[in-house]
């Protein structure tokens, strides 16, 4: 099988942060960078958009046959008026054009409270834009645990492009294909983006125990990954039952309810139950 140039070894952390190196920023376990310090965040705006207010909840990934969490998805919260569903926090900043700088305060916060942990962080289409992610002060770099920025687009820009190929070039950050299936992700991006891990839509895994269909489906999309070197993992795994098929279809990976709720850390996984 081919190896994808993400890489999805279950490395050792304190061996990521020894070696990570992003254009001469070292990672670090020690001391947090100044941004990061939490009397900072007293009364700064992203536009309109409060950051004291700003928090996440992070959801386990989960290993569906030992038991073990690969690492947590990262997900916005904010408590301000009108913003309490992500995607009203989400629009406040597209409309704002601050998207880039949301995106960065909500990577403080995962690299601040998930320490020695891997994160699976959501990039809004705006933030390749902006190119906050390739700035070399940028939190992601100095995460002492590995990093993967999940895309879920169909299409992207030029720019956009070049962001991606950037961060492939100049650190170990990983990327995945969100939503592969239902969702708005191709095939064509498996081909264009040599993506490190690939996550199935979640309609793919609602009633996939009694859908000999999407069992067939979900094979042969485990089949084509493992070629091409993309780990695959199952989005939406919500009852015992898929779990259990999802894992007979070769799917190692997944999240969902049955597997932990997403919530303040520590999240705990709750696979296999008890």
């Amino acid at each position: 099988m081919p190896k994808s140039k993400w890489a999805f070894d279950e490395e050792d952390t304190s061996e990521f942060a020894r070696h990570a190196n992003v254009s001469g920023v070292h990672a670090s376990t020690t001391s947090p960078a100044p941004y990061l310090e939490e009397h900072d965040q007293e009364h700064r705006l992203v536009g309109s958009i409060p950051l004291e207010l700003l928090t996440a909840d992070f959801q386990p990934i989960v290993n569906l046959h030992s038991g073990e969490t690969r690492g947590y998805e990262v997900l916005a919260r904010c408590g301000g008026e009108g913003l309490t569903e992500p995607t009203e926090l989400f629009a406040r900043a597209t409309l704002e054009k601050k998207m880039g700088e949301l995106g960065r305060a909500i990577r403080e916060i995962a690299v601040r409270e998930c320490a020695g942990k891997a994160i699976f962080v959501p990039i809004h289409p705006s933030e390749l834009r902006d190119r906050y992610l390739v700035r070399p002060d940028d939190p992601i770099f100095i995460h002492d645990a590995p990093v993967f920025l999940e895309i879920a687009q169909p299409t992207l820009s030029g720019l956009a492009m070049q962001v991606i190929r950037e961060l492939g070039s100049r650190s170990r950050i990983a990327l995945v294909i969100d939503d592969l299936g239902a969702g708005p992700a191709t095939l064509k991006q498996l081909v264009d983006l040599e993506p490190q891990a690939v996550k199935l839509d979640r309609e793919l895994m609602s009633g996939i125990d009694k859908s000999r269909r999407k069992q067939i489906v979900v094979r042969a999309v485990v089949s084509m990954c493992e070629q091409l070197g993309a780990q695959i993992i199952a989005k939406g795994v919500d009852c015992e039952a898929e779990a259990e098929v999802a894992r007979e279809c070769g799917v190692v990976f997944a999240q969902g309810f049955v597997l932990g709720e997403p919530s303040p850390l520590p999240a705990i996984s709750i696979w296999p139950s008890r």
